[in-house]
């Protein structure tokens, strides 16, 4: 357990490390520019930033396979699913679904929940609209393979018997997930807590990160391309403190359910993919 707890920390504080030094590249490099007004009231995301932030998450990805092989000696590929690879096949079928599903719930979502619209430059929306297709599906992975992947491990290692072990996978690495997003807004907490439980189940139950990866990076993408197309205050997006969240939220958190269900009923002959054993003879 011990080795757990130093394997969660090296993940989080990878995660902080990697923020405040692409953060820190942000502003040196607008500062370098002449892109941000020092004298400016209120809080401003540009493009640099949010690029930058994504960047960092996505780093991730390669830290979580990183501390797998230092800390137990296990190859990072093994991340991927319990074939060791991930599958593309399946990405590409989740993908065609989920992807319809999640743009009408997205502009469902931002009728309910309106932000604040602020003045853009073109060049800021194209800046936008470039590192937000380049970076958030990386910046998604790159979580899933934190959370999902190396957390999910390491808490459910901890378990006596595998239904132990799922639980405590699934809660410390929800739990973490949340807690990670520093939001004082007890309903984002609940949306967190139930996105994190839901994308542990899937991935326990389909064998890999894919569609875990799927939902994430589908989500995140058409929340920031919303936001470029309305020219909304992403600020105020990312606002998590208390009265930000609402029950509004409750909205995501029935679909991530209903999707749970689905894939579990898609999979009610196969269950759970176990680890594959050796090969026999030809």
């Amino acid at each position: 357990m011990v080795r757990g707890i130093a394997a969660l920390v090296l993940l989080l504080g990878g995660m902080l490390v990697f923020s405040l030094a692409f953060g820190g590249l942000a502003f040196v490099v607008e500062s370098a520019f002449g892109l941000t007004d020092p004298d400016a009231d209120e809080t401003v995301i540009t493009p640099v930033q949010l690029a930058a932030g994504l960047f960092s998450l996505a780093l991730l990805i390669p830290w979580s396979m990183l501390i797998q092989r230092w800390l137990y000696k296990v190859e990072g590929a093994s991340l991927h699913s319990v074939g060791s690879l991930f599958r593309f096949d399946l990405m590409g079928r989740s993908l065609v679904v989920l992807l319809p599903v999640w743009a009408v719930y997205m502009s469902v979502f931002t009728l309910l929940m309106p932000y604040e619209t602020v003045h853009w430059s073109t060049s800021d929306l194209f800046l936008m609209f470039v590192a937000v297709v380049v970076f958030t599906p990386f910046q998604s992975a790159g979580e899933e393979y934190g959370f999902r992947g190396l957390a999910f491990r390491i808490a459910a290692s901890w378990g006596r018997g595998p239904r132990v072990a799922l639980v405590l996978g699934v809660v410390v690495s929800s739990l973490a997930f949340m807690v990670v997003h520093l939001a004082a807004d007890p309903w984002l907490n609940l949306y967190y807590f139930v996105l994190g439980a839901t994308l542990a189940l899937i991935t326990w139950r389909t064998g890999g990160l894919e569609i875990a990866v799927v939902v994430h990076a589908v989500n995140n993408t058409i929340a920031f391309l919303l936001v470029v197309v309305t020219r909304s205050d992403l600020a105020e997006g990312m606002d998590r403190s208390v009265g930000a969240g609402s029950p509004v939220m409750l909205l995501p958190c029935v679909l991530m359910l209903v999707i749970t269900a689905v894939v579990w009923w898609r999979t009610r002959r196969s269950g759970p993919v176990l680890t594959p054993g050796p090969r026999p003879p030809v």
